[in-house]
């Protein structure tokens, strides 16, 4: 099979695509026929050696995509050859075929097609986690997201419009990429561009929603935005920490937290796949409806075919995507 392999870190040079032996299922895995995967912000850290998961080179990237089953492993029950599904990995995915544990595999109606079904994988998986286990979002409360057009907080604003926040903000550093995010569901933009945030991102918070502070924050950025986000909460308020894009892990002055009755709670999709499965069986369950329904869909920018992974990763880290890159296998 055809697999992209990482033979080199920091060299972008070192990836290839591969011939390489077909794998066969071990206990509790099925074999799923790739057709389509999706490029993740882990990703490109595995590519650094700066993931917290570290592979032994040469390895195959990846980490999501949806596919058919082709063979099953002994003790593999629910799932049989045939079953359309997306699947989960922490890295592989991006190849002919992968081995997968059967607990990191999810069922798909027929009605959602698999390259939408890859866009709505570790992503959406991951926003659900954020809004509904951890947040506790209810209907009508305001949403705040930061790196708004990005994969994952793309999926946060169509997510929050879905399950009835609203009003929804989307933080964002380049105001060109808005229009897509408003076509997700964003009732209102925040730049988040300028060089003093402790104060401007709350009042254009308040101006966008009549004077309301916001209840819930999805954070990806940390940092100064994190610090500015921290200030827009109400009381009872909630932020998510589900990444640290801008480089800088803040601290918290936990003062603040008993003052507003704020929590602050972090989300890693990476252990709730390992210790609540079920609530991702659940969310996925729930998204797929949502889907169905036509309240919920992802954003593709670009598809590329596997042999473009070079390309396909080149345009994420240029940061021109908004939303997903899809490749098509």
């Amino acid at each position: 099979m055809k697999a992209v392999r990482v033979h080199e870190l920091s060299n972008r040079a070192g990836i290839k695509v591969d011939e390489i032996p077909d794998p066969t299922p071990k206990p509790g895995e099925v074999i799923v026929d790739v057709a389509a995967a999706t490029i993740n912000y882990p990703d490109i850290l595995m590519l650094d050696g700066k993931y917290q998961i570290r592979p032994d080179l040469p390895f195959i990237l990846g980490k999501d995509g949806t596919g058919t089953i082709s063979a099953v492993g002994e003790d593999v029950s629910g799932f049989a050859p045939g079953d359309r599904v997306l699947f989960y990995v922490h890295y592989g995915a991006f190849a002919e075929k992968v081995a997968v544990l059967v607990s990191n595999c999810f069922e798909l109606p027929d009605d959602i097609p698999l390259d939408d079904a890859a866009a709505m994988g570790v992503a959406f998986q991951t926003v659900w986690a954020a809004l509904v286990d951890r947040a506790a979002l209810q209907p009508g409360e305001v949403v705040l997201v930061t790196g708004a057009s990005g994969g994952v907080g793309i999926a946060a604003v169509a997510l929050a419009k879905a399950l009835g926040a609203g009003p929804v903000l989307a933080g964002m550093t380049t105001l060109a990429k808005s229009d897509p995010v408003k076509a997700a569901g964003a009732d209102h933009i925040i730049d988040m561009s300028g060089d003093d945030l402790r104060d401007d991102v709350r009042d254009q918070v308040r101006q966008a929603t009549g004077g309301r502070d916001v209840d819930v924050v999805i954070d990806v950025a940390g940092g100064d935005i994190f610090d500015a986000c921290l200030r827009t909460l109400a009381f009872n308020g909630r932020i998510v920490v589900l990444g640290f894009m801008s480089g800088r892990i803040a601290d918290v002055k936990t003062n603040y937290l008993l003052l507003k009755n704020i929590s602050v709670v972090g989300s890693s999709i990476n252990a709730i796949y390992a210790r609540d499965n079920a609530s991702v069986r659940r969310g996925q369950a729930e998204m797929a409806r949502l889907y169905g329904e036509g309240k919920l869909a992802p954003h593709i920018f670009k598809h590329f075919p596997l042999d473009k992974i070079a390309e396909a990763i080149g345009v994420l880290e240029d940061r021109s995507v908004v939303g997903k890159v899809v490749l098509t296998v």
